[in-house]
């Protein structure tokens, strides 16, 4: 009975929705300021201060959270194709908009290489889970400095200094956060139901939650294309007053 109402109606644990459903708000309004910076040439310094470190913040703990859901899911492989043909379709749609800059090897290639190789993940002890991060810092650390001459191993982290990428999550040092998240399953919600006491019922940001790669994949269209129109109807505004100031 208790394990029953610390989870939701469909047997989801409620903090884990609400916190990915958090999280992709997020991850949208910082695509938000992407799209200003990026199209519209509107000076937010998207890459760089506060909006950088908060995104990457916002990013590793997407990551985490994957991990942990991973850890519960019974077809984490099956899931990791999804997303790797998911991402596959975003590489080829943003070369078709711009083959000089497209999104190379973004967040759901790294989350689909990450669910693929779970099985394996999944059945590593906590220490060894533990080595893992440890031995994917250290080697983050270490080729940080090496130059390549090619792209080849972007996905590792080694790329040139010609590389760009619109969206760039290399599994060196961002699967650490996906091993961390299993850890954290298999410690923290080492009996798969809800940490907490008390019951939230369903609500719009855990039902983004439930649904964060669906969200994920039709939210930049739709923010391009309401932003397109007000832009639009801007320029028209504009285009009238100077008419009628005449």
């Amino acid at each position: 009975m208790e394990r029953a109402m610390r989870k939701t109606s469909n047997n989801r644990i409620w903090e884990i929705d609400m916190a990915r459903g958090i999280l992709i708000i997020l991850m949208i309004i910082f695509h938000i300021f992407f799209n200003l910076d990026y199209f519209y040439n509107i000076p937010i310094n998207y890459s760089h201060g506060v909006i950088n470190v908060l995104r990457n913040i916002v990013a590793s703990l997407f990551i985490l959270i994957s991990g942990i859901c991973t850890f519960f899911s019974r077809s984490s492989f099956r899931r990791g194709l999804i997303i790797f043909f998911a991402a596959i379709a975003i590489t080829l749609a943003t070369y078709l908009f711009n083959s000089e800059e497209y999104i190379v090897f973004g967040i759901l290639h790294m989350l689909s290489i990450c669910m693929l190789i779970s099985p394996v993940l999944k059945k590593l002890n906590k220490g060894w889970l533990f080595a893992l991060m440890a031995l994917i810092l250290l080697i983050s650390v270490l080729i940080s400095d090496i130059k390549v001459n090619n792209n080849y191993l972007c996905m590792f982290g080694l790329r040139n200094k010609n590389f760009t990428s619109l969206d760039y999550y290399p599994l060196l040092p961002w699967s650490l956060f996906f091993v961390a998240g299993i850890l954290l399953g298999k410690t923290v919600y080492r009996e798969k139901k809800s940490i907490f006491s008390f019951q939230v019922k369903d609500n719009f940001i855990n039902l983004i939650g439930r649904h964060s790669l669906l969200v994920y994949l039709v939210h930049q269209p739709v923010i391009l294309a309401i932003m397109s129109l007000i832009f639009q109807l801007k320029k028209w505004q504009n285009t009238i007053l100077s008419f009628l100031k005449k």
